[in-house]
């Protein structure tokens, strides 16, 4: 038996907190005590002075392995199962345009709407997918743009047709959108629960007074008050949907204050269905040391009753979802892409077309990065973090070299702390 070399052994003054990379196992020990284990185990025949429970649990957890194990064919093989996994995600864009104009965002707003032929042929894609493929599930995402600009005129009959055709095919459906939650008004909910929405991703920036000044929309007050109303509204009326919002955060609005604007609007009963992510904004240069400002806005959140994302890791082998076999996004244009966080959406060439059978067509060049395996190089192969990173951006594979971490805030080693003291506090 040998230790696997994915343990991440994190000491601080009263524990040790073990983690393991690849099962995402954790466990902690009082600091001495886990010396002598580290000690014991690295002796000759030193784990079979181990108590056999331990040395069992060790095993199960992944944090002791078989002497013959390459942990690198152990992670080869599952992100190839995870990427031809038949779980099809779909992305569709119904437009690029937006009500607002956040300054951090990365997309042009141009006036863009979804054609009745495009529509069509996304329906004919779908039922290609469920008789052809044979996916196992599929998975709507809405995205944009703001997609409920269109809710009537797309979102309504798409859902409608691929809740009717999976139900008809055996098929697990579910739908859910990245939005900002302004058209997401009291008067929709009924036809959001009937189609099928299951998550909103929904973004802040930072307390109100700051979220205002970045999302503002004319004559509403306060979009922040608007669209915290909205969730509140959806959340009552509903108890399957849940809620990631996403809190966007620079130098300036990062401010625990945004805690008491959320709870003013937010009810304790619906606090548990919202997921707290705070992601640094792209422009902002990276600073280690904002990650401890990061940890005590998690600690408020958690305190008052959400659910609090701490360790922003893989955990599926899979670097991007974009990676996926069974993973597509549709612009508004018809045109088939992978990433939307890039200039595809606006490229005048086609990067793949839906066929009038339905399957798609992939220019071979565009598609051929998307299929590679960006962890395999030597940096990303001799890493200790591989199995939680998984390699760089597939959009950038062949033309950049770096380290994902090094773009985040996150301290890696405080994050696996927080999150395991945070598991503890919640058993």
């Amino acid at each position: 038996m040998k230790l696997s070399k994915y343990n991440y052994i994190i000491k601080r003054e009263d524990f040790a907190y073990w983690y393991n990379g690849i099962e995402h196992t954790y466990f902690r020990l009082p600091i001495d005590l886990s010396h002598k284990v580290e000690a014991t185990i690295n002796i000759p025949n030193g784990i079979t002075l181990l108590p056999e429970a331990f040395v069992d649990k060790l095993t199960s957890s992944g944090f002791l392995i078989s002497d013959e194990i390459d942990e690198l064919d152990i992670i080869r093989t599952r992100n190839e199962s995870r990427i031809n996994q038949k779980d099809y995600m779909l992305i569709i864009l119904p437009t690029l345009n937006c009500n607002y104009k956040c300054w951090y965002c990365i997309q042009d707003h141009i006036p863009s709407r979804m054609s009745l032929k495009t529509i069509e042929s996304i329906k004919t894609h779908i039922d290609y997918m469920i008789n052809v493929e044979h996916i196992t599930s599929l998975q709507i995402e809405w995205f944009g743009g703001e997609p409920f600009m269109y809710f009537n005129q797309i979102i309504s009959p798409i859902c409608e047709y691929a809740k009717y055709i999976c139900a008809e095919r055996n098929i697990v459906y579910g739908t859910s959108a990245t939005t900002n939650g302004y058209f997401l008004l009291p008067e929709k909910v009924v036809d959001l629960i009937r189609l099928g929405f299951t998550r909103f991703q929904i973004t802040l920036d930072g307390p109100k007074q700051e979220h205002d000044k970045v999302k503002f929309q004319h004559n509403c007050a306060s979009t922040f008050v608007h669209v915290l109303g909205n969730i509140e509204n959806i959340l009552n009326n509903s108890k399957d949907i849940q809620i990631l919002l996403r809190i966007n955060y620079t130098e300036d609005n990062l401010n625990y204050q945004i805690v008491d604007d959320v709870n003013k609007i937010i009810s304790q009963a619906n606090r548990s269905r919202i997921l707290i992510n705070p992601k640094k904004v792209w422009q902002e240069i990276v600073n280690k040391e904002r990650y401890n400002n990061v940890s005590t806005l998690l600690d408020l959140f958690e305190t008052s009753g959400y659910k609090v994302n701490r360790l922003d890791f893989i955990w599926d082998f899979v670097p991007c979802y974009a990676n996926r076999k069974y993973y597509n996004a549709i612009n508004y244009n018809g045109d088939v892409i992978k990433c939307t966080a890039c200039d595809d959406l606006y490229d005048k060439q086609s990067h793949g077309i839906i066929n009038k059978d339905g399957s798609i067509t992939w220019d071979s060049n565009f598609i051929a990065k998307y299929e590679a395996k960006s962890f395999e190089n030597a940096e990303c192969l001799t890493c200790k973090y591989l199995p939680i990173c998984m390699g760089i951006c597939p959009r950038d594979y062949g033309s950049i070299s770096y380290c994902k971490f090094n773009g985040m805030d996150i301290k890696i080693e405080d994050a696996l702390v927080n999150y395991i003291n945070s598991m503890y506090k919640n058993k």
